[in-house]
């Protein structure tokens, strides 16, 4: 168990994901540099005991673990490898190459290591330098061992140089194939991230391109409901601007043009109105003038007041209200604001019809509807309109500034609102304002 927690330690420390390639190829070097030194200073006190390798491969070990430990300790990866690189491929090197047969020996394995870890620690120009360095320095080993064999150290049977051999292909084999697969690792990690961040990139641009599409239908949209509105007004004005230059002037006639004209103002300066509250709401800007209210008395003082002014299709309006209900804590401006849009809403979309207005106690509150027998919607139509400037007038799709505010403006009660629909055969919206009846 000690082994396998001191192993899974190691891994974490010096092998994480998070940490950089040469971080990791830093490490594995220094890893196997401690492991290597210790062992051929086994090897030698266990054969020869030559104090004159014993003693350097040791210290090579001893330089593995601090330049382990600084490195990790002090985050100078960098600072570091240069050390590694000058202290093992430049010093040691050379010292290690006479001593262990020169270049008939295991020795050439540990030139290509040398290169390989250098290529990889080092970067610019400062590697170019010591990859010549380097060159240089094993070319003028072999050539000082060629022209002067006494000074290697060589092998006194076959299987020492057979041992030699060996040992140095599975290290320099085992190290090269730790980065390899640090560099395969860390490849699959990048695929996966660069797969993660494209399938991010292209929610982000689909979302982006929907919020596009939304922002030209809400500008279209908005230009539209404001557009007939103008129209109106516009022709109004003009027939006014001709009457009055007949004689005798047609004073009803013209009066009957202002009152229009005066309903369409009222119409743009609600909608525009309506737009302002809604990105007040959802920025959570919009405060609430809460106080005791009576809602049955507020519905027929809007019924009584509104309807005819909002109402140009012929329509009647009923209500049924459930009597003796306690005030329930609100704000009456926004809930009278709420039911004259559901009302204003639900005329705009009947013509010769009924409009109904239904209150009632239910188990969660005051629940209020407005129901007609217009129209109506589509089913993805009725579950869509709340969310978000959505409506549908015949076949001309625009966004529904009323219906949104008044979602809202529940919402912002802690209430509940809904709808019930269905194409051809009318509309039903209802909405429950919660507790609070009493508030202290």
């Amino acid at each position: 168990m000690r082994k396998s927690i001191s192993v899974r330690a190691i891994q974490d420390t010096y092998f994480n994901k998070g940490l950089d390639i040469r971080v990791q190829s830093y490490n594995a070097l220094a890893l196997m540099g401690i492991l290597a030194g210790v062992l051929v200073a086994a090897f030698e006190a266990a054969t020869r005991a030559n104090a004159a390798i014993i003693i350097p491969c040791l210290l090579l070990s001893a330089m593995g673990i601090v330049m382990l430990r600084v490195a990790e300790r002090r985050k100078c990866y960098r600072l570091c490898s240069w050390i590694v690189v000058a202290a093992a491929f430049m010093i040691a090197f050379p010292i290690m190459f006479f001593s262990f047969g020169g270049y008939r020996s295991g020795m050439p394995c540990f030139l290509v290591l040398a290169l390989f870890f250098t290529s990889i620690l080092l970067d610019k120009h400062s590697r170019t330098a010591a990859l010549l360095v380097e060159l240089i320095l094993y070319i003028t080993c072999c050539l000082t061992a060629y022209y002067y064999p006494e000074t290697v150290y060589h092998f006194p049977s076959e299987f020492r140089f057979m041992w030699d051999v060996v040992f140095s292909i599975v290290l320099s084999g085992t190290l090269l194939l730790m980065v390899v697969l640090l560099y395969s690792q860390m490849y699959r990690i990048s695929q996966l991230q660069t797969k993660e961040l494209i399938r991010e990139l292209t929610i982000r641009s689909e979302t982006l391109e929907q919020y596009d599409h939304m922002k030209s239908d809400f500008l279209a949209t908005v230009a539209h409901e404001i557009n007939t509105p103008l129209a109106v007004i516009s022709a109004s004005s003009c027939d006014s601007l001709d009457l009055l230059k007949e004689t005798p002037l047609k004073i009803d006639e013209i009066k009957a043009n202002q009152e229009v004209i005066v309903r369409r103002i009222k119409l743009i300066s609600s909608i525009i109105i309506d737009l302002m509250d809604a990105v007040a709401i959802e920025n959570g800007r919009l405060p609430l003038n809460r106080d005791h209210i009576n809602i049955t008395e507020l519905i027929k003082d809007v019924c009584d007041n509104q309807f005819s002014r909002l109402d140009n299709n012929n329509n009647r309006i009923t209500y049924k209200l459930q009597t003796g209900l306690e005030q329930i804590w609100a704000d009456p401006m926004r809930v009278e604001q709420l039911i004259i849009n559901l009302l204003s809403n639900a005329v705009e979309h009947t013509e010769g019809g009924e409009i109904k207005i239904v209150l009632e106690q239910t188990d969660k509150g005051q629940t209020v509807s407005v129901i007609d027998n217009g129209e109506g919607m589509e089913p993805d139509m009725a579950h869509r309109a709340l969310k978000r400037y959505a409506s549908e007038k015949v076949d001309y799709w625009r966004h529904g500034i009323g219906l949104f505010t008044c979602h809202l403006i529940v919402l912002a009660h802690g209430g509940k609102i809904w709808i019930d629909s269905e194409k051809g055969r009318g509309t039903t919206v209802s909405f429950t304002l919660e507790g609070d009846y009493e508030h202290e």
